[in-house]
């Protein structure tokens, strides 16, 4: 199957208030053994941005630093912006499963960048008082910088709780900074990853519950607990433009990076 030109005429439909886009909507494989599988589109349609929600020690930033890794080595370029972890760490730790990371960086198909979350608001708002004084300054500065001449066709925030846990309870700053950081992925056409923190096991996806509504998908990782052990999973809870199976699978962290097994099923009693 062509991942790319799977949508037929009788099976664009209205789903959720929404009419689905045009035919032959291009999809990302991910390549990240077993995941694409979840949709029937065979990947996470194009330009969408994803939301990757999961509690601490649960693979979110693997599973995206694998998703740029599996690019990069098809020569595609990728973004990857951290707000809290540095670049070395972050090269060390794609290294630690064999991911040349530095190769690609010096290829031009990766991009790492380290985002102080503080200067970025100080940098948008003029200070971050919470005054409201600044809205006239943040049309004009984009949330985030991508180099001219780049084009990167995923985009990676890692995460989102870093920049809501610094504007503390500046929460008017945090809102106006996320709707134009949505509309700054729209804009860009690429295919968006932001993580976020929640608990181990989440009823709710986000700090603010805004993303969850602005976000086209929401893949979930949990950390359940069996007995004495815990246990891997994964769920694509929502996904616009893809239809994709509706159940919670099992995956490992191995070696050499994630590996999904969509055939077999996690309770999360």
């Amino acid at each position: 199957m062509v991942a790319d030109q799977y949508a037929k005429p009788e099976e664009v439909k209205e789903e959720d208030g929404e009419i689905n886009p045009p035919l032959f909507q291009e999809v990302l494989e991910t390549g990240v053994p077993g995941f694409d599988e979840l949709l029937f589109t065979g990947g996470i349609p194009k330009g969408n941005t994803v939301l990757l929600a999961g509690g601490a020690g649960t693979g979110k930033s693997t599973f995206c630093r694998q998703i740029c890794n599996n690019l990069a080595s098809k020569g595609k370029q990728c973004m990857y912006v951290s707000f809290e972890e540095s670049i070395p760490r972050i090269i060390m730790s794609m290294h630690s499963f064999g991911w040349d990371a530095q190769r690609y960086i010096k290829e031009g198909k990766l991009l790492i960048q380290k985002v102080d979350p503080l200067d970025v608001l100080r940098m948008k708002f003029g200070s971050i008082s919470g005054s409201g004084s600044a809205t006239e300054i943040t049309a004009k500065i984009q949330p985030l910088i991508i180099p001219r001449g780049f084009n990167p066709e995923v985009i990676v925030v890692d995460s989102l709780s870093a920049v809501i846990a610094a504007t503390v309870s500046r929460e008017k700053n945090y809102r106006i900074y996320l709707h134009q950081l949505f509309s700054f992925f729209e804009e860009s056409g690429a295919t968006s990853f932001l993580i976020t923190e929640t608990e181990q096991m989440p009823v709710k996806y986000s700090s603010s519950g805004i993303e969850e509504f602005l976000a086209d998908g929401i893949i979930v990782m949990y950390n359940v607990q069996k007995g004495t052990v815990r246990e891997n999973a994964i769920e694509v809870l929502k996904m616009r433009y893809a239809k994709h199976q509706k159940k919670i699978v099992y995956f490992e962290i191995t070696n050499k990076g994630i590996v999904v097994h969509p055939e077999r099923q996690v309770s999360l009693d």
